[in-house]
């Protein structure tokens, strides 16, 4: 059976199952905290005194949405303005933030799962 189109299709018909489609100017991408160690830094840590690591990140980030596991692995799931970010230029932000080291990661994100 043919499709008919009585729109124009999303990327100009181009989609196909199992890619990362979208029609906003948003991109994801998994960072991974790292120590400066070779180790991750846990997020759950709190410094009484000026917050977290983890907050600290999500201010310079400014996501649109952002999810990290309740665990020690320094992974943290972000959406954000494709137009002004990249994994380079988040990867050069986060590594100014006290806390995060130099063996911190950006990866873009391929999929989502929503549960």
């Amino acid at each position: 059976m043919a499709a008919t189109y009585d729109f124009t299709p999303v990327n100009g018909g181009a989609n196909a199952v199992g890619t990362l489609e979208t029609t906003a100017a948003v991109a994801m991408y998994k960072l991974t905290i790292g120590n400066g160690s070779g180790g991750q830094v846990d997020l759950r840590a709190v410094d009484g005194a000026h917050g977290s690591v983890y907050d600290m990140i999500l201010r310079e980030v400014a996501p649109l949405m952002a999810w990290a596991p309740n665990d020690n692995s320094g992974v943290i799931h972000v959406v954000v303005d494709s137009h002004a970010n990249s994994a380079a230029t988040l990867l050069a932000r986060l590594e100014n933030i006290d806390g995060v080291g130099s063996d911190s990661a950006v990866a873009a994100a391929a999929s989502f799962v929503i549960s």
